[in-house]
């Protein structure tokens, strides 16, 4: 399937995200106080963590990614979002 194509921007990858209660509950209170559903917040949430350099950097660091799996954002001006380029692909 070509990506986007002909889909009018329809998301069609699904993820399923466990919570802790009192997460879930903090969930449910911020998309009250933004007005939109708790998964479509989510949703949005983890598109903004994937797309900011930081946080991906700040978790493989965490983590203890092996140098040749990190991966290293890269902004294109011509794209949207970021793409990500394995260190072990160079």
């Amino acid at each position: 399937m070509i990506e986007g194509k002909g889909l009018g921007n329809k998301k069609i990858n699904r993820v399923g995200v466990s919570l802790s209660n009192s997460y879930h509950k903090k969930l449910a209170n911020l998309a009250i106080a933004c007005q939109t559903k708790p998964t479509s917040l989510a949703g949005l949430i983890i598109e903004r963590c994937l797309d900011d350099a930081s946080m991906v950097s700040q978790l493989q660091n965490e983590f203890g990614v092996y140098m040749t799996y990190r991966v290293i954002p890269i902004t294109k001006h011509d794209a949207d979002g970021v793409t990500y380029k394995l260190i072990g692909d160079e």
